[in-house]
């Protein structure tokens, strides 16, 4: 589609896009937040390069896009809580961490019975030699590639995801639990996609427990085959927004000693995922 305002820049056949020509440290126009959510359904997740927001430019941006979304479950690390802003989390790794987020391939939070609808990550600080890049999967393309009659046989299913597979263990030990279909639609392109992920998901309720760990096996390695994926290499002060309805993504932490530092926040779902 036409863009106007920004310029679109295509990462990959799959999915991805960089985004210029725009400055999201003032207010933008109607038809610039219009173009940057146009550009998120058509690629997924998109990038922007030197852009030094603060917290409330942060906030505004994301409440373009709806309200903002509080954290589920875990009771996080004092680093990642910031006082008074719920739905800010930082994210900060440095010489002492014993772990990163997002180490698995997820979909943010799909153990909330409403899931985050996307998440809007800023980097202040990267390693000074690269590393810690991120990596995002098309569940669209991922589903698209089964054949047929898988694709038949998954849809109708559901699936348990659970928080207590992901979460920190702080003080909290109630973690939220979803049942979500295998097989969803995205409520606004009304595309089809393989919606079950390493990290947040336990099992598949209509099959055994044999059938269903073997299922999943496959349905993690294949939504993890580099054919659908982008990798973005963060410089200062860029962002990544992507489309938590549709995509995967993981973390890598090969950056130790180093400090990777900055802020994310979600923007708040509207619905359970759609059965397909």
């Amino acid at each position: 589609m036409p863009y106007d305002t920004i310029s679109v820049t295509p990462l990959s056949p799959c999915i991805g896009a960089e985004i210029g020509d725009i400055d999201l440290t003032r207010p933008l126009s109607n038809r610039e937040v219009q173009e940057v959510h146009d550009a998120l359904l058509e690629y997924q997740v998109i990038f922007f390069r030197d852009q030094p927001i603060d917290l409330d430019a942060h906030r505004d941006f994301a409440r373009h896009f709806g309200e903002l979304h509080v954290h589920v479950g875990g009771d996080g690390t004092a680093s990642q809580i910031i006082d008074g802003h719920p739905e800010v989390r930082r994210q900060h790794f440095d010489e002492n961490s014993k772990r990163v987020s997002g180490e698995v391939w997820h979909t943010d939070q799909s153990c909330a019975a409403i899931p985050p609808m996307a998440s809007i990550l800023h980097q202040r600080i990267v390693p000074p030699k690269g590393g810690g890049d991120t990596l995002f999967a098309s569940m669209y393309a991922a589903y698209e590639e089964l054949s047929p009659r898988l694709q038949k046989f998954l849809e109708g299913l559901t699936a348990t995801h659970d928080g207590a597979l992901a979460f920190d263990k702080g003080a909290t030990t109630k973690y939220p639990t979803a049942i979500h279909p295998v097989i969803a639609r995205h409520p606004e392109t009304g595309r089809k996609l393989i919606y079950v992920n390493r990290g947040f998901t336990d099992h598949i309720n209509e099959l055994p427990h044999e059938e269903s760990a073997a299922i999943l096996e496959f349905l993690y390695n294949h939504c993890a085959q580099p054919h659908w994926q982008v990798r973005f290499r963060w410089t200062k002060d860029s962002i990544a927004f992507w489309d938590n309805r549709c995509t995967q993504h993981l973390a890598i932490w090969d950056y130790w000693p180093n400090v990777r530092s900055g802020y994310r926040i979600q923007v708040k779902g509207t619905a359970p995922p759609l059965a397909a």
